[in-house]
């Protein structure tokens, strides 16, 4: 694919950093429901797939990069299985320390083993591997870029406040994208805007429409792993949206079950 010589961007690379798997699509036409996705992610021992990878981070004794995703869980429980893993760093759901942290530039958090690094360190390698990611798939399609040719999307929980938010912005520039080519979006925020675009099934008629019908009034629930969070959007006439009530939410994550059957367990063994 030749280059756009543009001096706008011509790709939208959105980056969706979630508490217990990230991902992310690009697009590059003026259409946004077409877009595309680096495929299947795959876990070479355990056969699983699926679209997005766990957001796990491995780090050498030396504290550089290792392998992020699935390849970071293998790698880890090998080391362990050898019991070779004391030295190395492995963090999993850190996501979640920038909501109940008081969140500054010099945050540390643990890995798995209790031991702690910089926060902002943690980020920004788990950001530049999937950014990294995102730009081989584009070369691996043919498609020939510049930093300034791509916008990169980065989804963020509505209930973050702005201490977090920054932060997540500055991991991101240390990451290796430009900070006037970033935006961060909120995560039920962006979910609304898509369900304007996408048909929802009619399944008393079984005929698709939309939602965009002017005077339309719908609430949008993101649960994810980490984060529970509600917007309540009305479309207006000329097609805009407006925020009925304000975003919000709290750490109703998936993680937090996980957390209520292992003390069951613990009550019961």
């Amino acid at each position: 694919m030749a280059l756009n010589t543009g001096g706008d961007a011509w790709i939208v690379a959105a980056i969706d950093f979630g508490t217990t798997y990230s991902g992310y699509a690009f697009s590059m036409s003026g259409d946004p429901l077409t877009f595309y996705s680096p495929g299947i992610w795959y876990s070479g021992q355990g056969g699983m797939s699926s679209m997005k990878t766990p957001t796990c981070l491995l780090l050498n004794p030396d504290q550089t990069f290792n392998a992020f995703g699935f390849k970071a869980e293998e790698l880890y429980a090998s080391l362990a299985t050898e019991d070779e893993h004391l030295e190395y760093f492995f963090f999993q759901r850190f996501k979640m320390d920038l909501h109940f942290k008081n969140v500054k530039k010099d945050l540390c958090i643990k890995d798995v083993s209790g031991k702690s690094l910089s926060a902002m360190k943690i980020f920004s390698l788990s950001i530049k591997y999937l950014k990294d990611h995102c730009l081989k798939t584009m070369r691996d399609r043919g498609v020939e870029t510049r930093q300034t040719d791509i916008k990169f999307v980065l989804t963020i929980p509505s209930i973050w406040n702005d201490r977090s938010k920054e932060f997540m912005r500055t991991a991101a520039v240390e990451a290796g994208i430009r900070n006037d080519s970033l935006v961060l979006a909120l995560e039920p925020e962006a979910a609304s805007v898509y369900c304007q675009r996408v048909p929802l099934e009619n399944l008393k008629h079984g005929t698709g429409k939309t939602i965009s019908v002017p005077g339309t009034r719908y609430l949008v629930a993101d649960i994810g792993g980490g984060t529970a969070d509600f917007s309540v959007h009305q479309v207006d006439d000329d097609g805009s949206l407006t925020e009925l009530y304000r975003a919000s939410g709290g750490p109703y994550g998936g993680i937090y079950v996980d957390e209520k059957y292992l003390k069951i367990y613990d009550t019961i063994f």
